[in-house]
């Protein structure tokens, strides 16, 4: 199994928005895929790019683009410093979007006492001075 962690960076400027993401495995920083987009502030569709639907649309991609021994296990959102935040989907609706879109063999996760698997990807949202 590889573990990686998906880190989401979100950076608005006075005339566009720039969306990146990094898959990297957890041990090493080696990257597995990495991928940005670009949007132009005055016509980007922004209730779309601030809905957690986005977000979730961002972590299938990456899933589906790694084969099945990589396991997804952190989430991290690191959101721009001004204006447009990205939605981070909670717990709760991240695991809903993954058992829908049967992916969970791409994420790690654990048994649990009635011996179910239960999903063990944590999302995070670091936070950062200036």
């Amino acid at each position: 199994m590889i573990a990686y962690t998906l880190k989401i960076r979100n950076k608005v400027t006075s005339r566009d928005i720039v969306v990146s993401y990094r898959a990297t495995m957890d041990d090493e920083q080696k990257d597995l895929t990495t991928g940005s987009m670009k949007f132009n502030l005055e016509t980007a569709n922004v209730n779309y790019l601030t809905n957690s639907q986005f977000v979730l649309g961002i972590i299938e991609t990456v899933i589906l683009r790694l084969n099945q021994e990589c396991k997804l296990d952190r989430i991290e959102v690191d959101q721009s410093a001004n204006r447009l935040q990205l939605q981070v989907p909670k717990l709760s609706e991240f695991r809903t979007y993954i058992q829908s879109h049967h992916l969970l063999s791409h994420v790690a996760q654990s048994c649990v006492a009635n011996g179910h698997q239960a999903i063990n990807v944590s999302i995070s949202t670091p936070f950062k001075l200036g």
